[in-house]
């Protein structure tokens, strides 16, 4: 979710969440889904901004973005079942700096001094609607259920420049090493990359990974967010959503590890044009603040993403939709184009037939 000037940014947001509020939309609906025996047709939710999909011991799992005190977690046997399946809180948010407008979860399964446990990051912030407060934070699950339950770990702070406004949290690990990264603001609002020595610690300070330099990264704002990893054949990418987001031209940069110090902007290169982008004649606007997951089988990767049908919009009218992916003769991902919805797609390999 992009960041212009505080103070314009901070008007557009409440008053579209006030709103919602009054029309009584705030809450995520599920839109019911026909599919044919192993199909599925976006959208996979409704209104589901900052999508993140995981499948795991014979389910996926998905969280979005829900603009209030909550994290909450859909399961399902198939990628058609998540648009009928429950909501499930999986976790409260109860600290005073982080007690709401909560955005952009993601469930990462990591190796931490306490064995393996599935790690929730999330940006939030003071209430009410404190949006210079949000600031990206991290709970633990007690278990290896991505539903929990979970407990506060830590505030995810930089060490050296304490306290700044953050968000986008998501995981790298790379070489041995975990990486946090995610996007800040500096009069722009570039992407960056901190180390960590556990899922909660910070080794470092940030730095910047990648800058929105480019023509197309400025549309709206300049913007370099939600960076997602995607690793192939001991290569690894990172996609970003460049633009605002309230623009229909909100879009996915790609970034490709070249060798070196992670930590080093020179150690990774910017494609020079967008690698997933409006398309006007399928009515999807604004497609980005994607993540990525496996078909059931492991021998697919899939991309999950949210966009709108109509031009624009920073609010949770965007809705979560999923596409497969392939893999360009150089080994570089290949995201097509965002298709309409209503399109009858393949379901993801290996699902099991209900």
């Amino acid at each position: 979710m992009a960041r212009r000037s505080r103070r314009s940014w901070l008007s557009m947001v409440v008053m579209s969440v006030v709103v919602m509020l009054a029309a009584g939309l705030v809450s995520v609906n599920s839109a019911t889904v026909a599919s044919a025996a192993g199909t599925f047709t976006n959208p996979l939710v409704q209104r589901g901004p900052d999508p993140w999909m995981q499948y795991f011991n014979g389910f996926y799992y998905l969280a979005t973005t829900t603009w209030n005190n909550t994290i909450t977690m859909r399961r399902s046997r198939t990628l058609a079942g998540i648009a009928t399946a429950p909501e499930t809180v999986v976790f409260r948010l109860t600290r005073p700096n982080a007690a709401g407008t909560m955005w952009a979860p993601e469930f990462h399964l990591l190796d931490g001094p306490n064995g393996r446990r599935w790690y929730m990051y999330y940006t939030a912030g003071r209430e009410p609607f404190d949006l210079n407060s949000q600031r990206i934070h991290v709970a633990e699950s007690a278990g290896l259920d991505p539903m929990g339950p979970y407990t506060f770990k830590a505030d995810m702070l930089d060490p050296v420049q304490n306290n700044t406004w953050e968000l986008d949290g998501s995981i790298l690990r790379l070489n041995g090493r975990l990486y946090l990264l995610g996007t800040f603001f500096n009069g722009s609002q570039p992407a960056f990359i901190r180390p960590l020595s556990n899922p909660w610690t910070a080794s470092g300070t940030r730095r910047i990974l990648s800058n929105p330099t480019f023509s197309w990264e400025r549309v709206g704002g300049a913007v370099n967010e939600g960076p997602e990893v995607i690793q192939r054949n001991g290569r690894t990418f990172i996609a970003f959503s460049a633009s605002h987001c309230s623009t229909p031209d909100y879009k996915l940069g790609l970034l490709t590890y070249n060798g070196g110090d992670p930590l080093n902007s020179s150690s990774w290169v910017k494609s020079p044009q967008p690698i997933f982008t409006r398309n006007d004649a399928a009515r999807v606007f604004g497609p980005g603040h994607n993540g990525f997951f496996k078909s059931p089988d492991g021998t697919e990767d899939w991309i999950v993403y949210h966009a709108t049908s109509t031009p624009g919009g920073c609010d949770l009218n965007r809705s979560t939709r999923a596409q497969k992916i392939t893999w360009n003769a150089d080994g570089t991902p290949n995201f097509g184009r965002p298709v309409a919805l209503g399109t009858p797609l393949p379901a993801p390999s290996g699902e099991p037939a209900e």
